[in-house]
């Protein structure tokens, strides 16, 4: 069993986190947007806008520099004979430095071209860097009740439970999350990857809406490999699906200003040909969210906490800063916690941390323990 699998995590959020470099680069002045953000997405992967000119075309660039250091404890028992255990034990350290840049060409108020250039330093495994290189290039326009991106951008939908990754891609949004019908979004396209074997092509559609303090939004996937996984074991010890259509609706409540409770239902097909493998399950994460994070306000803060009873089935790439794919096809569960802080204007401290065990077993598999602990500073320019 390779649980080499778990580093780098993931290039673009692993434990999330980064403090100041001297590159001549200062938190101390961040852009004060005169709109606000997206507060769906994750604090590193918001892309704040500056204030806008009354003269087009115009660029302007913002970004992020981070520093991370975490640990994760893993713990695998396999039967190797029906009166034998053999139990992996493994410990692993990272620490990386990202710097991220966002040059934005706007064209108009509502047009633009939007670009990230990203370098990634991992102290532990230098064969892992990844220099100055463009992540994201893709075009924007947006109304009030339409929005429309096409080209090489992230695909965060909902909580990241189901999908946190790069695209290849067209995505449309019609309407607005309170009017009337509230708004309704289609993607379609393909995640970025290494090979075809490691690049998935599909669709997704998603209708959010808003009944005062409670917000609901239903989505329906479908995703599958451009090039068919080889057999791994015709069972839930083994990895990866060639096809998964996922169906997840998600019930946000405000119980008071700074308190939000979510719950995030999920349904999943699974399907491996070479392992004649399929599946139907379903699971859910619920979470407890206090605070409102402003990184331009010193003392500001945001804590949550989650349970998550997942099915493997139900996993394109999980946003979590952990390694779901250790659980191989068993799912998981167990609980996650983290703390966002803001030390300074544009300087942001973090804590996270996961303890997760798989949610089956198998004949041959069994008693998966995977414990994520880290810690990092943000600077945001």
């Amino acid at each position: 069993m390779n649980t080499k699998s778990f580093p780098p995590w993931k290039t673009a959020a692993c434990l999330a986190w980064a403090v100041l470099i001297p590159l001549g680069l200062s938190a101390s002045s961040p852009a004060v947007p005169e709109r606000p953000v997206d507060d769906t997405a994750p604090l590193e992967d918001q892309e704040i806008p500056v204030t806008e000119k009354n003269t087009y075309p115009y660029v302007d660039i913002h970004g992020d520099y981070r520093w991370l250091w975490g640990r994760g404890q893993f713990r695998a028992d396999s039967r190797t004979a029906p009166d034998k255990v053999r139990r992996h034990d493994e410990r692993v350290y990272l620490a990386t430095r990202r710097l991220r840049l966002f040059p934005f060409v706007h064209f108009d108020e509502r047009t633009s071209l939007r670009t990230q250039l990203e370098d990634l330093r991992n102290d532990k495994e230098p064969d892992a860097n990844h220099h100055l290189y463009l992540g994201r290039l893709y075009v924007q326009h947006e109304q009030a009740r339409l929005k429309v991106e096409a080209g090489r951008f992230n695909y965060y939908l909902l909580d990241g439970n189901v999908i946190d990754k790069k695209v290849d891609g067209l995505r449309l949004r019609l309407g607005q999350r309170n009017d009337n019908l509230g708004s309704l979004t289609f993607f379609a396209g393909r995640t970025t990857g290494a090979d075809d074997r490691h690049r998935q092509r599909g669709w997704s559609l998603l209708h959010s809406s808003q009944y005062g303090r409670l917000k609901s939004d239903a989505a329906y996937l479908d995703f599958h490999r451009i090039q068919s996984l080889p057999p791994s074991g015709p069972s839930r010890a083994g990895t990866g699906f060639d096809r998964q259509r996922i169906a997840e609706w998600r019930l946000m409540y405000e119980l008071t200003p700074k308190l939000t409770a979510s719950l995030d239902l999920l349904q999943a097909w699974g399907r491996h040909g070479a392992d004649g493998y399929y599946t139907t399950d379903s699971g859910f994460v619920a979470a407890l969210t206090y605070g409102h994070l402003d990184e331009r306000q010193k003392g500001s803060y945001e804590a949550w906490i989650r349970y998550y009873d997942q099915p493997s089935a139900s996993i394109l790439y999980h946003t979590m800063d952990g390694d779901t794919t250790f659980f191989r096809r068993m799912g998981f569960c167990g609980w996650g916690a983290r703390l966002d802080y803001i030390v300074c204007p544009g300087l942001d401290w973090a804590i996270e941390g996961f303890s997760l065990k798989n949610r089956h077993d198998t004949v041959w598999t069994g008693d998966f323990r995977e414990t994520v602990i880290g810690t990092s500073l943000t600077a945001y320019f």
